[in-house]
């Protein structure tokens, strides 16, 4: 039975059969080039638009980065994690790394925004945490390959 088994596996995987994916039906990575503060607006500038956006309120100890779990101190009383995916701030291949965005990881706002923090770069989630006065309701918008988070 066991024998059965394994030939069936292997003929399956010779076959193309298996759960191997097409080429062409993973997404592009959307590349990071640009991060803006202006008051109540947060633009996220991409060179093509990230396919899944995702924002919400967390509390101050779920600020850290990925991987390591290093809190992450921002300014404020309320905390927006955004996400993006898939996306990225480098584009690796087998023998170098271009950088997309080689801005900061962290931009002070004259408020209500008060301060920008990337949170997460890895396996194709890129996290950006934004420290506000207060918590406002956030307006994500999307046009092209820009990410608008504005409050108010």
């Amino acid at each position: 039975m066991r024998k059965a088994a394994s030939a069936l596996a292997a003929a399956a995987l010779l076959t193309g059969c298996g759960g191997s994916k097409k080429q062409g039906s993973v997404p592009a990575t959307a590349l990071l080039t640009a991060v803006h503060v202006e008051g109540t607006t947060v633009t996220f500038a991409f060179r093509t638009a990230p396919q899944d956006v995702r924002a919400s309120y967390v509390p101050r100890s779920q600020l850290a980065e990925s991987g390591s779990g290093k809190p992450v101190p921002l300014k404020g009383s309320a905390y927006l994690m955004i996400h993006f995916s898939p996306a990225a701030t480098a584009e690796a291949t087998a023998s170098s790394v271009a950088f997309s965005y080689s801005g900061p990881r962290r931009i002070e706002g004259p408020g209500p925004v008060l301060e920008v923090a990337k949170t997460s770069d890895f396996e194709a989630d890129l996290g950006w945490a934004i420290g506000l006065e207060r918590r406002l309701v956030p307006h994500v918008s999307q046009d092209d390959s820009s990410v608008t988070v504005s409050f108010g």
